[in-house]
């Protein structure tokens, strides 16, 4: 991306923004399914998600904003010893059929800070975690059969 001049000067594009991903939007099950399957499809292996995810917040050229101000993801929450780990279970693994997935307590940070550089890197896709047509008729199958 290249900047105009104006921006040029600051090393980033203030019109270029990416929302923090909020609490609200991670308590949504549909939200960490999505999110979730789009990590399985990038293919990522645990060993380099840590890289990907460093080298996709170092190269954006905008800014995150949370409430009309902007923040700066807190990466250490991706630096515990047993990351990789944690990559293969969560960002390597498919929510299974049916399931229906919760929030951590002690994920919830490593989750905001992947969902969020997703984001900035893949905006399009990142705008349809957790969103299901008004009129999903699946979920009323689901619920018929429970």
């Amino acid at each position: 991306m290249n900047l105009c001049w104006h921006c040029l000067g600051l090393g980033y594009c203030r019109k270029t923004t990416t929302l923090l991903v909020t609490d609200k939007r991670m308590e949504n099950p549909d939200f960490l399914v999505d999110l979730r399957a789009f990590t399985v499809g990038l293919n990522i292996s645990p060993d380099h998600w840590l890289d990907f995810l460093t080298d996709a917040y170092r190269d954006y050229r905008g800014r995150i904003v949370h409430q009309g101000h902007e923040v700066f993801l807190d990466t250490q929450a991706l630096e515990a010893a047993s990351i990789r780990e944690w990559f293969r279970d969560w960002a390597c693994t498919p929510v299974r059929d049916g399931a229906q997935p919760r929030l951590r307590e002690e994920s919830r940070e490593r989750i905001r800070v992947l969902a969020t550089i997703l984001s900035t890197r893949f905006p399009f896709e990142a705008s349809m975690w957790g969103v299901r047509a008004a009129n999903d008729n699946q979920r009323s199958v689901h619920a018929k059969d429970r």
